[in-house]
């Protein structure tokens, strides 16, 4: 053991009374400062500390008995230090803050340094396994191997994830669920009498009685209706989109239905993809806004047989609702506030808040939680009428002109909305708030924050303009943030990440390996509105589009001087 001049150090351990007596005659002849031998200003530095990279941002459906961890390459400064070790835990977490440790791993091995699973380490106490629905993170150091210290690094960031409740059945994307409705004569004759809407505005369908069977689990009674806007919405002699409420309130059956669920789902969201002919939009876009860290529905496709007859391929997306909102407590402190639908033209404007929910005719925004006698609101949580809304457009609407940004972030997760703008800029979502018509839209108030979200979908209509401007916004909260230089500047900023990822994500790729799977099931379809040589056509010309985005995207930001 070699000392530095100074005295021994003992904080770090017991040292053996003879090799202290050894230590103290050294130092009885020795002179100049005294430093730790351990301490990194004596030894070379310590390294950088690691990424978590998986989970990924935002996980919400991390398999509790089969997690795999991964982090980033090793790094320091000494290109003679090698990578000696990895130390990883995981915490519970209550509140949003880790309280408690019940895993950790230790490795020397060098094919484990960078990834492991949960059998590569062992639980604390009287833990046995991570427990389904539950918050939890993950954190990593890394050790060198320069001098007798082999300083270990600082702790990486918290990667936050949530196990998954079952609901990652839906959303296996190697996996395609066959979904079978049956209807009586009466339910298809109401549910086709609802089917498109009268013209482009808000409109609102009933749910009408059904059977729905997946593998062998079968619901009576569950609520059946059509879905779709003025573009996608078609009657039950095409294919129309359709929603399944499987713990539906039938009004024509007395007291409350019980509480039903279908691998953790309780309703369905199963889009015809009329209007995407390379039945591929929704699938690749969702993927850049969870990578992006934003609270976007998960998405994979079903095939749906009505009446014991195939109607062909859909996408199922996931449902947003209260358990939407809590699986996401990564993103959201409380999943009690209140959600709103913007549809068609719907900004932040007085005129489009309805006074009550029982005088929303008219109006483009709905109230998405109900107040009555079957419903089991969360304590806690927001009025379940527009009260919470007319606030946020009176704040918004006060905010005087050059004073909009940061000032906005008292009210709005304004990162979060800079990330979905850029998300929206990228795919060239021009069917969504940021940009032409303010539509697809939810937003949602964080009651625990005070903050709102807005949570985008509709993603059909993407990945086809090739000239689309980013900065050509229409969204009253994304025109008022160009209006100023610091808010547009943080734009660009977040721009130029998300681009960075969206390359880094390589979706032409995984569009290639998505459509191969798909291909056999388009073939089949009886009711889509492309034949297969289109459809494989604008899958290549989509792959083209995506390799050529970035540098697009990239002379956008460099044509403005941002």
């Amino acid at each position: 053991m070699r000392y530095a001049c100074g005295a021994v150090h003992t904080g770090r351990a017991r040292i053996a009374p003879g090799v202290a007596a050894a230590a103290a005659a050294w130092l009885a002849g020795c002179t100049g400062t005294i430093t730790d031998p351990c301490d990194p200003a004596a030894t070379n530095a310590a390294p950088e500390a690691p990424a978590i990279l998986a989970p990924g941002l935002g996980a919400i459906d991390a398999p509790p008995d089969a997690l795999a961890i991964a982090t980033s390459a090793f790094a320091d400064a000494d290109p003679t230090d090698r990578h000696a070790a990895t130390e990883i835990e995981i915490w519970a977490v209550e509140a949003g803050e880790p309280v408690a440790r019940v895993w950790h791993s230790y490795q020397t091995d060098p094919a484990r340094l960078t990834s492991v699973t949960l059998a590569d380490g062992a639980f604390d106490a009287a833990v046995t396994s991570l427990s389904p629905a539950r918050d939890y993170a993950v954190r990593a150091r890394y050790k060198d191997t320069s001098g007798a210290c082999e300083p270990w690094s600082d702790w990486s960031p918290w990667r936050r994830f949530r196990t998954d409740d079952g609901s990652a059945y839906w959303f296996d994307p190697d996996r395609i669920v066959d979904v079978y409705i049956d209807l009586s004569p009466e339910s298809w004759a109401a549910i086709d009498a609802e089917a498109t809407p009268p013209d482009c505005v808000p409109y609102e369908r009933h749910y009408y009685p059904g059977t729905v069977r997946v593998d062998d689990q079968v619901f009576d009674g569950a609520g059946v209706r059509a879905k779709g806007g003025c573009g996608s919405a078609r009657h039950l002699d095409g294919k129309p989109g359709w929603k399944i409420h499987l713990a539906w309130d039938d009004p024509a059956v007395p007291g409350c239905p019980e509480s039903r669920r279908l691998h953790g789902q309780k309703r369905l969201t199963l889009n015809n993809m009329v209007q995407d002919p390379t039945f591929l939009h929704e699938r690749l876009g969702y993927a850049l806004y969870r990578a992006l860290g934003l609270p976007a529905p998960r998405a994979q496709y079903v095939r749906v047989f009505v009446n014991g007859e195939p109607w062909g391929l859909y996408l199922h997306v996931e449902s947003i609702d209260r358990r939407f909102l809590r699986r996401r407590s990564i993103q959201f402190a409380s999943h009690a506030g209140m959600l709103y639908e913007g549809t068609y033209w719907c900004d932040l404007e007085p005129d489009n808040v309805p006074p009550s929910p029982d005088e929303d005719d008219g109006y483009c925004f709905s109230a998405k939680f109900d107040d009555d006698e079957c419903s089991d609101p969360p304590d806690g949580g927001d009025p379940l009428d527009y009260t919470p809304l007319a606030k946020l457009v009176a704040d918004v609407q006060a905010l005087p002109e050059g004073e909009f940004y940061p000032a906005i972030e008292a009210y709005v997760d304004f990162d979060r909305l800079l990330r979905q703008w850029a998300a929206d800029a990228i795919i060239a979502h021009w069917d969504s708030y940021t940009y032409e018509i303010q539509n697809n839209y939810r937003l949602y108030h964080d009651p625990a924050t005070d903050r709102w979200s807005i949570i985008q979908t509709g993603l059909d209509q993407t990945f086809a303009r090739r000239d689309f401007d980013p900065f050509a916004v229409d969204g009253l909260l994304a025109r008022r943030c160009m209006q100023e230089a610091d808010c547009a500047a943080a734009f660009a900023a977040t721009l130029r990440e998300a681009v960075d990822v969206f390359e880094q994500l390589d979706l032409a790729a995984v569009a290639e390996q998505v459509e191969a799977q798909i291909d056999p099931y388009v073939a089949e379809d009886p009711r889509k509105e492309v034949d297969l040589d289109t459809f494989r056509s604008r899958a290549d010309r989509l792959r083209e589009w995506i390799r050529a985005r970035p540098d697009a995207v990239r002379g956008a930001l460099a044509a403005r001087g941002l």
